[in-house]
């Protein structure tokens, strides 16, 4: 991985350890943007300090642990563990940071996390999804899933798959008709032998599978994505939650 990354990576984790207005902007490039479901338009780098403090005045105690990432080209992908106190309740919540970086810094960026998994310490009354039924359908590999992925990896036999719609693991079998089964066509993706990240979309919900890898296979899984709006189809009433969180929030789903 090239150095322009690594330094990237230390300000971004040196970020997540104290999070500040400028320790936050110091990763951004003049020209850079960074965006997030349900944002009306991304936030340009001359508004991150407000957005983040917006933020710790919600969550003072926001801590970001970076853990792992990898990149490819201008392209770098950061999982991290998320915690914070919201209205007297203590929350985690998983995410993937990908950038697209210019001059070290970056250029354009976007989050894929579960809001609807912060607002639950706000409205605990918020629902799930509905659950999906087990599927015996035959998925063997990624690619049966994102047919234009980089890989055609098959999945490890038993591995359970993390997904924030669903409160059960899903089996490769259920991928057929998560989400509806609509086609997922992936947009970037980086990663190595033992550990690759896939950004996707699905009509209007984008997201970022995280798939841990050992032997040329799938051991485990995780999809990165954010289910309030498809909540707001079922109860708009959810989506006004959004300016809670984000200083630029749309006022639609």
């Amino acid at each position: 991985m090239t150095s322009d990354v690594s330094r990237w990576f230390e300000l971004f984790r040196a970020f997540g350890q104290a999070p500040t207005p400028d320790s936050y902007a110091a990763v951004f490039h003049p020209d850079g943007e960074v965006a997030d479901s349900g944002m009306a338009t991304p936030t340009p780098a001359s508004q991150v300090r407000g957005a983040i403090a917006h933020i710790l005045k919600l969550m003072p105690d926001l801590s970001i642990d970076m853990k792992r990432y990898r990149a490819r080209g201008k392209a770098v992908f950061v999982e991290a563990a998320n915690s914070g106190t919201i209205n007297g309740t203590r929350v985690g919540w998983d995410a993937v940071y990908r950038v697209h970086l210019k001059d070290g810094l970056v250029h354009r960026g976007r989050r894929f996390y579960d809001q609807a998994t912060l607002f639950r310490a706000l409205r605990p009354d918020i629902p799930w999804l509905p659950a999906l039924p087990p599927s015996s359908d035959g998925v063997e590999a990624y690619a049966d899933v994102v047919s234009n992925a980089p890989f055609r990896l098959p999945f490890a036999i038993g591995v359970a798959i993390e997904t924030p719609d669903q409160r059960r693991a899903l089996a490769p079998a259920d991928l057929r008709n998560h989400l509806a089964g609509s086609p997922f066509e992936m947009t970037d993706w980086a990663g190595d032998d033992t550990l690759a990240f896939v950004e996707w979309r699905r009509g209007d919900l984008q997201g970022v599978d995280r798939l841990d890898l050992k032997d040329g296979a799938i051991v485990s899984m995780r999809r990165n994505f954010d289910t309030l709006g498809l909540l707001a189809q079922h109860d708009p009433s959810v989506t006004a939650l959004r300016a809670t969180l984000l200083s630029n929030a749309s006022h639609g789903s």
